[in-house]
């Protein structure tokens, strides 16, 4: 197998796969950053403004304490007892702020202490009362005890900075955490962009290349069918919706000088190998019958069905096979057909009540062997006579409970609206086929047929 180089679309889509990966790359970066960015300034603001507050907490606590205790403690250091003085300390005692409580009695000798004693233990005392002394790890405090003016000793209060250090640690780690946090991010969003933004984008050109496919078949298949080709003494209303995108039911009418040929069938399945189908229907009827404007529909089969016997099934290797039914009217009401289809519907105008003429013969492009099975069949078309031609999409319709739609309920719309205009007829038909309907299946296609009017045209609806 010989490696074909990349055309002007392949590089293009290449550059664009590589600009996309750049693009959502720096997009996510520039993302996880500014995150990592915020949650550092909220975290840095918060912490901004708890941590004055807890060291202003803490120094309130030395100052106020020391006071607090020395008031409590005074009694009980001026008569030297130790238990009266350690249980003036009260709720002091097992603070988790307070470090140490350490008492002096009047000669400085250390009478009553609370916590584990400082290295420091000694300058706990330096400087004025009430002023508070902070280090690396403590804020202390001492305040004279008094009794009616005399100093009877002194009291220092220890208070830890543990609060604030575990604030400070917690601000690290949060920072920490964002910063790892957005480091990971990244390199998980550079495999993941490299290793699945590629195949992800080749699947979207893939799904978008496709999806325009899918509708130029669409608009070629829907360009084909007959829109407002005059007919002399027929009024013509036709419509096909498709299941999926491009459906596999077909009609045609095609105008001659005393008349027209009219064609339906229906592709086995639906989608777009259906619709290929459809279409190489259309233009083998389209052209043999302007080869051969005097052939009998018979004739025409025939050809058509060696056609698709030779495309479809040696060609294309398909076993796909198509109901087709093939007229030739005339403007004196006359219809030769030939081909297997749904049954041909013929509304009397006399009596308002529906004929259903049988379509006899087999399908196309299942044998070439066949042909000589087909005849021509004929009926006639009296004035205001309406004719209905549809495919099995109406019929086999089902509601939600699985019901079809069945031939007799189509029969009944149309007796109800047969004195109706070919339009009307139509949309009836359709409305109610829509209504009963859960979900659309297959192709729904109906052309309804007035004759006995003049110049009429063929009006066709999606």
């Amino acid at each position: 197998m010989i490696d074909e180089p990349l055309n002007e679309h392949g590089h293009r889509r290449e550059l664009s796969t590589l600009r996309l990966k750049v693009m959502l790359m720096l997009f996510i970066s520039a993302l996880l950053i500014a995150l990592s960015l915020l949650v550092s300034v909220l975290a840095t603001r918060i912490f901004n403004q708890i941590n004055p507050a807890i060291a202003d907490d803490l120094e309130w606590k030395a100052r106020r304490g020391a006071t607090e205790l020395a008031e409590a403690a005074a009694l009980g250091i001026a008569i030297q007892d130790r238990p009266t003085v350690e249980r003036s300390f009260g709720e002091y005692r097992g603070n988790a702020d307070v470090a140490q409580v350490a008492v002096l009695d009047r000669t400085g000798a250390l009478l009553a202490s609370y916590g584990r004693p400082l290295a420091n233990e000694g300058e706990l005392y330096a400087g004025p009362p009430g002023v508070v002394r902070v280090t690396d790890t403590t804020l202390s405090a001492w305040a004279a005890a008094k009794i009616e003016g005399n100093v009877v000793g002194k009291v220092a209060l220890v208070v830890s900075k543990g609060r604030l250090r575990a604030g400070q640690r917690l601000r690290r780690e949060i920072l920490g955490a964002t910063l790892f946090g957005c480091l990971a991010a990244l390199v998980i969003t550079l495999f993941f962009v490299n290793a699945y933004l590629g195949p992800l984008v080749t699947l979207t050109h893939r799904g978008l290349r496709t999806a325009r496919e899918l509708e130029i078949a669409k608009r070629i298949q829907t360009s084909i069918l007959p829109t407002r080709t005059s007919v002399r003494s027929l009024e013509i209303a036709a419509s096909m919706m498709p299941a999926t995108e491009v459906g596999g039911d077909y009609y045609d009418v095609i105008p001659v000088e005393d008349g027209a040929w009219i064609a339906i069938g229906d592709v086995a399945g639906h989608g777009v190998q259906a619709g290929l189908i459809m279409m190489m229907v259309q233009s083998v009827v389209a052209s043999a019958t302007k080869m051969r404007p005097d052939a009998t529909p018979a004739e025409l089969w025939n050809a058509l069905n060696r056609v698709l016997i030779e495309n479809v099934r040696g060609r294309m290797g398909c076993e796909e096979h198509v109901t087709f039914s093939l007229m030739r009217y005339t403007t004196d009401g006359r219809l030769v057909f030939a081909g297997a289809h749904e049954d041909v519907i013929i509304c009397r105008v006399d009596s308002g009540k529906c004929e259903q003429v049988e379509t006899p013969g087999t399908w196309l492009g299942i044998d070439e062997a066949l042909g000589s099975t087909i005849v021509d069949t004929t009926a006639r078309l009296r004035g205001g006579d309406v004719m209905v031609l549809y495919t099995d999409g109406i019929t086999e319709a089902r509601n939600a409970k699985g019901e079809m739609f069945g031939r007799r309920r189509l029969v009944d719309v149309i007796e109800r609206h047969h004195s109706e205009p070919s339009e009307i007829i139509r949309q009836k038909i359709i409305d109610g086929v829509t209504e009963w309907m859960d979900t659309q299946d297959d192709d729904v296609t109906v052309l309804v047929l007035r004759y006995g009017a003049e110049g009429a045209a063929v009006t066709a609806a999606a």
